[in-house]
């Protein structure tokens, strides 16, 4: 398994994010997105940039990364050269233990909570999913649904997902 099914609770788990901030799964935010990353894959990277813009549409929704890379490489790429999209996130490094829990081989891997359940769950950089994503939590919000990826933008439909590294 790579996802946690829709409806599924996340495993209870407490994670500190390099900035410090304690990260509790057992008690999440009413809306959530956690996704598993690995600076070196590029799937990854464009998850990443697209959530980027997700958290532009919906400030108040929190998106936490949890990186399959150990903490220098982790570290180097918070505040390296794409630093500038992880601005703001809390990141967690070292992260296999959190990925084995959820069943999480690849990466990127993205979950998206509501109410403490998986509403939109999948692996790799998936133009459908991120869109699906972006319209579900801006109807959590209560706010007007925006595609990220749109037809004009030159990007694929697809980018599979890499080995996490675990």
């Amino acid at each position: 398994m790579n996802v946690l099914p829709k409806g599924a609770e996340p495993p209870h788990l407490k994670l500190t994010a390099l900035d410090g901030r304690e990260l509790d799964l057992a008690a999440p935010p009413a809306a959530l997105v956690l996704a598993f990353v690995h600076p070196d894959v590029a799937a990854s990277r464009n998850v990443v940039g697209f959530l980027r813009k997700l958290q532009e549409m919906l400030p108040d929704l929190p998106v936490w990364l949890v990186s399959s890379a150990d903490r220098e490489a982790t570290e180097r790429y918070v505040k390296g050269y794409l630093g500038n999209y992880l601005e703001g996130y809390p990141v967690v490094a070292e992260g296999c233990a959190v990925l084995e829990a959820f069943g999480a081989t690849h990466v990127p891997t993205v979950h998206y909570f509501t109410d403490g359940k998986v509403d939109v769950a999948f692996t790799g950089f998936h133009k459908l999913a991120l869109n699906t994503l972006a319209e579900r939590a801006a109807a959590a919000a209560g706010a007007r649904a925006k595609p990220l990826i749109t037809d004009l933008e030159n990007k694929g439909e697809y980018e599979l997902a890499e080995p996490s590294g675990c």
